[in-house]
């Protein structure tokens, strides 16, 4: 950590420790809830009397309301129910709530991986449509995007105070006319507390049973009140510590974890193949290292301890596990990496009279440590004296780190006025107005580990950038290598990134001894400083993410009706935002080994719209019409970017009687394409030539006869796919991309009976998504062109070249693909919201229970148009149950509460999807095995019990009580950590858990 950064945290540490809160202005939501329980909105009665008298403002609607009810279903989850269940980071709320665990959430568990965000990125995912669909508020108005590396757009949890939280509350169906782009999958509001009646200070600490993955956490606030206004200070740090993956069996043993045919036992850890001959240990794995190959033969050398020196594996003792498949260093991977924030938040209100200011400003500083491995394997020539194979080249391997660090400052501060009309007309006093401005900035470095490639330097050196060979007679070969220093490469790199007027010269320093790739030392990792600091640098890059929001509103009641009066709403936003990410000098460059380049992504774009909403009651206070009203709303869009539409929402709420409530919507959805699918700086991979070719004919002609006939007539009947990986661009869609729409209905049934304090709500949802914004894959790209009934003519085959030269070596070969995103024919989900709640007071105490499940009927995706194309359905696939439910039972007596928290996830299987589960294992003659590539339904439990005294409180609690493992699956089955599912976010890698809570007010 650096010595600024370090400073800074101390200083904010210390603001924490005497203050600390949350408050904050809503736009969309001005009402506090009194309610420490997680409510919906068939839950009114559960709702402070006081609180209901008044007109507020509910999440997905501009218009206040006499009750907190509406036609679109909403989630509300309390700060305080999320403390029972030991849950006090934004992300592990949101992403546990039945509305996105049933799809694969992007959180720390990604560490490693290239995700939209960058390392430690958490964003939300509602109904599994992407964090870009889902729109994040905070006090009822947009953030901006935060993170690292091109692909920045979505809001990133870490950056909203966790201990600021008064409520977060969840809509369940679109909402681009009442919030705009983005709004497709439903909408996420986190609301801030308003006030602080005394100084309070917060400590949170959460340990697993096992090993990693700690946490800790120091919270307070401090609250002004004053004849016109007031102001509340808030501040918090929190710490979590890495987990790793030698800190759980499931995770630090990566294993084939296949079976016999007939499912009965482990095939992978027999002593015998099937055929007799001795196994050489499919045990625990990883990228292999601390060996290396010959061009003779190909043989495999590794290391003999009793010899003292390498020697060829064939020439060992038959049946010995020889190579070293697991690298005990890698223990130390990073699964959930180590993570700091730092938050400051103020919030401040005065009332000049007719005007009301408000404001609040927010701070947040994240620093997350990934660490990682991977391998080094620098083709020798015969040349090196170094090399013992004695003829050709020869490829040692070895294991290095590769490390990633960010560094992220966000701010976000508002500025609003708000005020009434004229006092003296009836028809005007309902009326209200605000005017608000959002400014937010996100600014964060990044820095990954990497191994320089030098363009100049001799076959034995071979690796480090920009060194020179200078002229030395004195030396053997007649010259000296010289290679630049950290300092002046980093002073180098910045000064390009910057774009400075001058750019400073790099100072050399010798090179080491040529370096012996072929030692013990080197392949174990056994460096000198001088000769890692020759092989390796750290890359370092920068991202910036700002957004401009100006909203203007004015809303009241129009005319009264028989039924009651008629609300309007009419305002006008203006939006402007904009991304720059330079990556680093060795990236941009093309300068690294083994990893693939990245250029800058810059751009920006600029929204006016223009929206309106109408509450028309229809009936009331009549027979089976105890209230029917009508919501109306529009949007209107002009994007610099991708021109003009518009879209509409219509809402039903009957209420029928005063036991049966029926609701409905319907709506249209609009989203311009997120400044990185526009902007996105080309990076370069490779993909191996039978990856993405389907003119495959090694295992006789394609099975599907467009594919087939489009083959044989582009001249590749027996084609078999050979030689060098293609290269793969990936990049922005600009000038090609067009928005996506969508259209979402939601019908609901709503029951409160009157003999018990029920509310049971059942709500099916429906959304398709029609010119989805994606990147296809390079073998969808290809498959697509092939399998098309317009080829050649179909657009996709323009994103590819193949060789068609006879007299080229590669002729035929697919050269080139052009990844970049592109409008595809649609995604399309549906399913069905159960909510329930029941409360009963007896004499002993309170009992409250309350559930959510989402069951999801389809998930589908149509990449291409036609009927020749069916859609993917990829529900109840691995990372997409097609059911998850959350449900507590509590029981209050006097100053203390008892909580049970339960969470479920149903059974999910590829068996489908990958053709069965029973297939070859290896091309070594092993006959078949059976591949788990399925999750066994999986049950959470945890309890808590939680003490509320005048001046302090205590809340003890154990999660996943019963030390509940994710479920294994085969190798093959699904992206793995260890033998259990990455993509499955839905289990705990963490295991049981204890965590404390200590309040105290002053």
């Amino acid at each position: 950590m650096s010595t600024k950064h370090s400073s800074r945290s101390k200083f904010l540490l210390g603001v924490a420790a005497s203050a600390l809160a949350i408050s904050g202005s809503a736009f969309a939501q001005e009402a506090e809830t009194n309610s420490d329980d997680v409510i919906e909105t068939i839950s009114e009665e559960a709702e402070a009397e006081e609180a209901r008298q008044e007109k507020i403002v509910v999440t997905g609607s501009l218009l206040r309301r006499d009750e907190y009810s509406s036609s679109s279903p909403i989630q509300v989850i309390t700060a305080n129910t999320a403390t029972l269940q030991g849950l006090v980071d934004t992300a592990d709320i949101l992403q546990s709530s039945s509305v996105a665990s049933g799809s694969t959430q992007i959180n720390g568990n990604f560490g490693g991986f290239v995700v939209e965000g960058g390392t430690g990125v958490n964003t939300i995912s509602l109904r599994g449509l992407g964090a870009q669909r889902s729109l994040v508020l905070f006090n009822g108005r947009r953030l901006g995007g935060a993170g690292t590396q091109g692909q920045v757009g979505a809001v990133d949890l870490n950056v909203i105070p966790d201990a600021a939280i008064s409520r977060i509350e969840i809509l369940k169906d679109g909402a681009s006319s009442i919030y705009g782009s983005d709004a497709v999958a439903g909408v996420v509001n986190v609301i801030t507390r308003r006030s602080v009646d005394a100084p309070e200070i917060n400590v949170t600490y959460d340990r697993p049973f096992d090993t990693g993955g700690e946490s800790f956490g120091i919270d307070g606030a401090y609250g002004l009140n004053f004849d016109k206004g007031s102001a509340v200070l808030s501040a918090s740090y929190e710490k979590f510590e890495p987990l790793q993956q030698g800190d759980r069996d499931f995770l630090a043993c990566p294993q084939d974890y296949i079976f016999t045919e007939d499912g009965s036992q482990r095939a992978d850890l027999l002593d015998t193949r099937p055929d007799g001959q001795a196994r050489r240990g499919y045990k625990c794995f990883n990228s292999i290292s601390q060996v290396f190959d010959d061009a003779n033969g190909g043989r495999r050398w590794i290391y003999d301890s009793a010899l003292g020196d390498f020697r060829p594996r064939a020439d060992g003792p038959a049946g010995v596990a020889e190579t070293p498949y697991y690298d005990a260093r890698q223990d130390s991977t990073s699964i959930i990496p180590e993570t700091e924030r730092v938050s400051v938040y103020l919030t401040a209100d005065y009332d000049f009279g007719p005007t009301e200011f408000f404001g609040d400003f927010l701070f947040n500083n994240r620093t997350t440590e990934q660490e990682n491995w991977r391998q080094l394997f620098p083709f020798q020539a015969p040349s090196n004296p170094t090399n013992p194979t004695g003829v050709g080249y020869a490829r040692p391997i070895a294991l290095i780190p590769f490390n990633t660090s960010v560094d992220i400052d966000y701010i976000s501060a508002t500025a609003g006025l708000r005020g009434n009309f004229g006092t003296s007309n009836e028809f005007l006093s309902t009326w209200d107005w605000e005017v608000a401005g959002v400014y937010s900035k996100s600014d964060g470095t990044y820095v990954t580990d990497t191994v320089p490639v030098n363009h100049v330097a001799d076959d034995n050196q071979g690796l480090r950038p920009t060194a020179i060979n200078v002229a030395d007679p004195t030396s053997a070969d007649g010259f000296t290598c010289y290679y630049p220093t950290d300092a002046s490469s980093a002073a180098y790199a910045n000064a390009l990134r910057d774009g400075a007027d001058v750019i400073p010269e790099l100072d050399y320093q010798p090179c080491p001894a040529n370096i012996n790739y072929f030692t013990k030392d080197f392949l174990y990792g056994d460096l000198t400083d001088a000769e890692a600091g020759f092989l390796f640098a750290q890359d370092t890059g920068n991202t910036t993410y700002e957004q401009t929001t100006i909203t203007g509103l004015v809303r009241g009641e129009l005319f009264q009706l028989p039924a009651g009066p008629l609300g309007i709403a009419i305002g006008a936003e203006y939006r402007t935002f904009e991304i720059n990410d330079q990556p680093g000098f060795y990236s941009s460059n093309n300068l690294q080994w083994g990893l693939s380049s990245a250029v800058t992504t810059a751009g920006d774009d600029t929204v006016m719209e223009l929206f309106s909403e109408v509450d028309i009651p229809v009936i009331a206070g009549e027979p089976f019409f105890e209230e029917l009203s009508v919501n109306l709303s529009g949007r209107y869009f002009d994007y610099d970017s991708s021109g003009s539409d518009s879209v509409y929402k219509a809402g039903l709420n009957w209420q029928i009687t005063p036991t049966f409530r029926l609701r409905s919507t319907y709506g249209t959805s609009y989203r311009a394409p997120a400044l990185y699918e526009l902007y996105l700086g080309d990076s370069t991979s490779f993909a191996g030539q039978t990856n993405i070719d389907p003119c495959n004919y090694s295992d006789g002609a394609p099975t599907n006869s467009n594919v087939a006939a489009n083959c044989a007539a582009a001249g590749l009947d027996g084609y078999i796919p050979f030689g060098s990986s293609a290269l793969v661009t990936a990049g922005g869609g600009a000038g090609n991309l067009a928005p996506e729409t969508s259209d979402a209905l939601t019908v609901g049934f709503v029951v409160t009976p009157t003999f018990a304090d029920l509310n049971i709500a059942l709500d099916y949802f429906e959304i398709e998504i029609n010119d989805q914004v994606a990147r296809l894959s390079a073998n969808s790209i290809v498959s697509g062109c092939y399998a098309s009934p317009n080829f050649p003519n179909e657009p996709l085959c323009t994103l590819f070249e193949r060789d068609e030269d006879p007299a080229s070596p590669r002729y035929q070969q697919i050269l080139s693909v052009s990844d970049n995103f592109v409008n595809i024919n649609s995604q399309s989900t549906r399913g069905l919201d159960l909510t329930a709640r029941y409360e009963h007071e007896a004499s002993f105490g309170d009992f409250i229970f309350d559930m959510q499940g989402t069951w999801t009927f389809e998930d589908q995706f149509l990449l291409f148009s036609g009927e020749d194309f069916e859609p993917d359905d990829f529900n109840g696939t691995i990372g997409d149950p097609d059911f998850t439910a959350n449900a507590r039972l509590q029981f209050v007596r006097g100053d203390w509460r008892y909580n049970w928290f339960s969470e479920f996830t149903s059974r999910t299987s590829n068996d489908e999807r990958l053709g069965g589960s029973v297939g070859s294992f290896s091309s070594r003659g092993e006959g078949l095995f059976y591949f788990k590539q399925y999750t066994e339904a999986q049950w959470y439990h945890g309890a808590s019990v939680q003490y509320v005294a005048d001046e302090w409180g205590v809340t003890v609690g154990v999660n996943n009580l019963f030390d509940e493992a994710p479920p294994a699956v085969s190798n093959g089955a699904a992206t793995r950590r260890g033998i259990v599912p990455l993509v499955g976010t839905q289990y705990d890698y963490r295991g049981r858990s204890a965590f404390l809570r200590v309040s105290k007010s002053f």
